[in-house]
């Protein structure tokens, strides 16, 4: 393939004048501040120490809402994990319920008679078996909301108070 070649900007007078004038432009705020830090007062050294009642009070409450979180969270995460085990249960359930649903389906077509019986039965057993497997992921997409739902509660609950 052959390579476009791109055209090179040429530098100018006009150009170099711009480049100069843009790290002027630049050096004027920092020279600002630089005036600014030297012509600041330092702080009287009272207004920057607490008073000592002051700083336990602050750190107490600090440690508080540590504990109020730190609670919050250890019981987000059991509950988190009672609502894991209660999907994974109610999946190996539905899964197991499909798996027979699957063999009885098998088994009514294979099984030797007229082929309208074996039509119906198959039939009947298809619309058995999607009508179980919906109305069973429908309760996993339940039991999955409310894992998430009831895991995040300890959590707001305690930013609520917290934020009090």
């Amino acid at each position: 393939m052959a390579e476009v070649k791109k055209p090179r900007a040429k530098t100018t007078a006009k150009t170099a004048q711009k480049a100069t004038d843009l790290v002027e432009m630049a050096a004027i705020p920092a020279a600002e501040t630089v005036e600014a830090v030297a012509e600041a007062k330092p702080a009287p050294l009272s207004a920057t120490i607490a008073a000592p009642a002051e700083a336990g009070a602050l750190f107490s409450s600090v440690r508080n809402q540590g504990d109020v979180l730190r609670k919050a969270m250890s019981e987000a995460v059991a509950t988190s994990a009672k609502g894991a085990l209660e999907v994974n249960e109610k999946i190996i359930e539905a899964m197991n319920t499909q798996r027979d649903a699957a063999l009885d389906l098998w088994r009514s077509a294979i099984s030797p008679s007229p082929l309208p019986e074996a039509f119906k039965a198959q039939s009947q057993a298809t619309r058995q078996a999607y009508e179980t497997a919906s109305a069973q992921w429908k309760d996993i997409a339940e039991t999955t909301a409310l894992w998430f739902t009831r895991s995040l509660e300890p959590l707001q609950s305690a930013l609520h108070r917290s934020g009090r």
